[in-house]
């Protein structure tokens, strides 16, 4: 069975598998040639193998290359299907013109008669018609993101150890400043895993996709949304696009905290008042405001890491001052950080380092290993709740 979850930068992929001798022996080969399956985010779901990989929408034929797609071939979950052009073009509008029409009936049914591709999210009829050409598979929609990611949360806090996990304490001071911040001491970005179980709820949801909602979350079956911001993932993504020409985002932020200089992108204290501003404890290599020093720079001095890294610390700064805000308006001391952030450790400790200071030091940001799955996750749990698995 393959889940989707249709993100607008990405395509987030579920993969279930019967267990079996022949696909630990496959996964085992495979291990050190994947590019896009992540071996450690495999999860055992019952008698089944839950495979969980994503696709950036530009290396569609890159995948299609790739010894992913040739062990999930083995696997009948890319189905090997040749059809004439017109019948091709046939099947392609049938799905168009049915896709909002397809409902999954809740009583009794033949295994044989279950379709073998769900997905959430939103999908166009041209996402549709690639994801057939990639899988030869034709999507049904089940659930909605927000439901199935709080499905995912509660069976992840209930049936996994210590999965979630903060990452060391800095000081956002350390952190929101122009220059590469090598003349700051280096530490190690280990993730510290623990539990919740019992003290999950309440907790604050925000969940990142054009741009970012956010939820309160008091129990598995009761949750309002409390708000929204207009900057969220798909922004940042598409600045990157516009202004560096990125199409690998994952490789765009790490270039981005690997080696931007924003010095000459972001207005700094020191731009302003020619050195600290001692009388409020400003340090002169802190931002005073973003991008505000591209109209008087040398443009030529300017590189795309360093465009990269003046986004991320915006993007970062932006996404926590929102978010703090109205969890502190919900009096909720915890908010589970989900959707795309683009696996960088960076930008999590940016924003769990930038929650601490907009709350003083109450709100503590939550990240998980399978926040970007939590839709597909949750899909497989509610597939089984309805015998559908």
């Amino acid at each position: 069975m393959l889940l989707l979850n249709i993100s607008p930068i990405y395509l987030r992929c579920g993969v279930l598998i019967p267990n079996s001798e022949v696909l630990e022996k496959e996964l085992d080969y495979y291990k050190d040639l994947f590019q896009y399956i992540k071996p450690e985010l495999n999860i055992n779901y019952k008698s089944k193998k839950l495979i969980l990989f994503q696709i950036n929408y530009f290396s569609i034929d890159k995948f299609k290359k790739s010894p992913d797609h040739e062990f999930l071939s083995k696997f009948n979950i890319i189905e090997d299907i040749n059809l004439e052009e017109n019948e091709f073009k046939k099947l392609e509008k049938n799905l168009y013109n049915h896709k909002d029409s397809i409902t999954i009936l809740s009583e009794p049914r033949n295994k044989s008669q279950i379709p073998s591709c769900f997905y959430c999210g939103r999908i166009s009829g041209k996402k549709e018609n690639m994801i057939y050409k990639l899988f030869q598979k034709k999507c049904i929609r089940y659930g909605t993101c927000t439901d199935l990611s709080i499905k995912a949360i509660d069976y992840i806090n209930n049936n996994f150890s210590n999965p979630f996990f903060s990452l060391p304490k800095e000081s956002i001071l350390n952190l929101v400043r122009v220059g590469n911040n090598t003349n700051l001491p280096k530490k190690n970005l280990i993730k510290e895993y623990y539990s919740l179980k019992e003290n999950l709820y309440p907790y604050i949801l925000t969940t990142g996709d054009e741009g970012n909602c956010i939820y309160r979350i008091d129990s598995l079956d009761s949750h309002k949304k409390i708000g929204i911001s207009t900057i969220g993932p798909t922004t940042i993504w598409s600045l990157f696009n516009l202004t560096c020409n990125y199409e690998d985002l994952e490789f765009a932020m790490k270039e981005a905290f690997k080696g931007g200089n924003n010095e000459h992108v972001d207005l700094s204290v020191g731009d302003i008042y020619g050195g600290d501003y001692s009388g409020v404890g400003l340090d002169s290599c802190l931002i005073a405001s973003s991008f505000s020093k591209v109209n008087i720079s040398d443009t030529t001095k300017i590189e795309k890491k360093d465009i990269g890294k003046a986004l991320a610390i915006f993007y970062g700064v932006t996404y926590s001052r929102v978010s703090a805000m109205l969890a502190s308006k919900e009096n909720i001391k915890r908010i589970i950080v989900s959707g795309d952030t683009y696996d960088s450790l960076e930008l999590k400790q940016m924003i769990q380092s930038s929650l601490k200071e907009f709350s003083g030091n109450t709100i503590e940001a939550i990240f998980c290993d399978f926040s970007n799955y939590l839709e597909i996750i949750g899909m497989v749990v509610e597939l089984d709740k309805d015998d559908m698995i």
